[in-house]
């Protein structure tokens, strides 16, 4: 038992990590991450602890979430249907032999790299350098450190799926502001981290992996094309082009949703809207997170908060973010709308 003497959920990793170290633990020893508020199944330990045993090269693993949640129903939907969503994909990462997180409701590592010196500091103490926000230091996503540690020690990295731990969320209120800050922190660690690790390159952490990281930037801003298409269409043509859009949604969603039945407890009829929802958030925020990465709020920890100084510095820093959000989202329109010939081009005459 270590008692914490210094703040922070990272700070508090590294105390437990670096008695670890100081005691001598073999190498092929096992450490278990676990989120305070989470519940295991039973049988989980069994589960994955015997897979480092069969596997040498195996150097962490991540396991299954279910959530209990009190609060409204709708959120407890959406959080079933983010879990399915997660299984879907971290089965098909596992298969490359790697994950795109290691999360922090379970996970179980060998020793021999969490008890180097290295790790332990940069686990601490992780942080980015960013040509407008000057070099900042990580909030949360300690999970995301760990997972883009073990990518550049090319470490083996495995999905459990048989392996569940419950996840307890109490929300408060309708629920939007909660269900807009997770997005704004998981998109925000996704963004921090998926820089780096694409810079690893396809062959450091493989083209499947390198692939999915570089995915997750751009679908943020290919599921913004059809709002965008359809409301301009709408407003320039015909206000029927927006009603084949919301069947266009209906049907796809449906679709999408009948596969994701398949990887969750429970079904909910709501979900095609909700999957719609959640993706057309989900990529509002990461393009408004993208040029304040400094930025950062963890409100399950005491609402935590960073990157919101109030200096004439920062407001310029704040003004700049802005434009440059500004300009992107301008500049995609504008490629839509000419790409779809909604919008035309000058003559050159015109310019003449």
């Amino acid at each position: 038992m270590i008692r914490q003497n210094i703040s922070g959920k990272r700070m508090a990793i590294g105390l437990v990590l670096r008695a670890m170290s100081r005691r001598g633990i073999h190498q092929d020893d096992l450490i278990v991450f676990m989120d305070g508020d989470a519940v295991l199944a039973p049988g989980i330990l069994r589960k994955c602890c015997p897979l480092f045993e069969n596997d040498p090269k195996l150097q962490a693993i991540t396991t299954d979430e279910e959530v209990i949640c009190y609060g409204p129903k709708w959120i407890q939907s959406w959080l079933t249907m983010r879990f399915a969503q997660r299984r879907i994909a971290m089965q098909s990462h596992s298969m490359a032999n790697k994950v795109l997180t290691l999360t922090g409701r379970m996970s179980v590592f060998r020793a021999n790299h969490l008890t180097r010196h290295k790790f332990i500091r940069m686990l601490e103490a992780d942080h980015l350098h960013h040509w407008l926000w000057g070099t900042f230091r990580f909030l949360s996503g300690d999970d995301k450190s760990t997972w883009y540690y073990m990518l550049t020690q090319d470490a083996k990295m495995l999905y459990v799926p048989d392996a569940l731990v419950y996840t307890i969320e109490e929300i408060e209120g309708s629920g939007i502001e909660r269900m807009t800050q997770n997005f704004r922190r998981w998109s925000g660690n996704m963004l921090r981290n998926g820089t780096r690790a694409l810079k690893l390159g396809p062959n450091k952490i493989g083209f499947f992996i390198w692939w999915c990281v570089m995915d997750q930037r751009i679908a943020m801003w290919t599921m913004l094309v059809s709002p965008i298409v359809a409301i301009a269409a709408t407003l320039l043509h015909d206000p029927y082009y927006i009603v084949s859009y919301f069947i266009w949604i209906a049907i796809s969603r449906m679709v999408l949703s009948l596969f994701l039945f398949r990887y969750s407890n429970s079904m909910h009829i709501e979900w095609p809207f909700i999957l719609y929802f959640n993706q057309l958030l989900n990529a509002a925020v990461k393009v408004y997170c993208l040029a304040r990465l400094s930025k950062q709020r963890w409100t399950n920890r005491g609402n935590q908060s960073s990157g919101s100084g109030d200096s004439f510095a920062d407001q310029m820093k704040n003004f700049m973010a802005a434009y440059i959000t500004t300009v992107w989202v301008v500049t995609l329109v504008m490629t839509v709308l000419f790409y779809t010939g909604l919008v035309g081009f000058p003559e050159l005459g015109y310019w003449l």
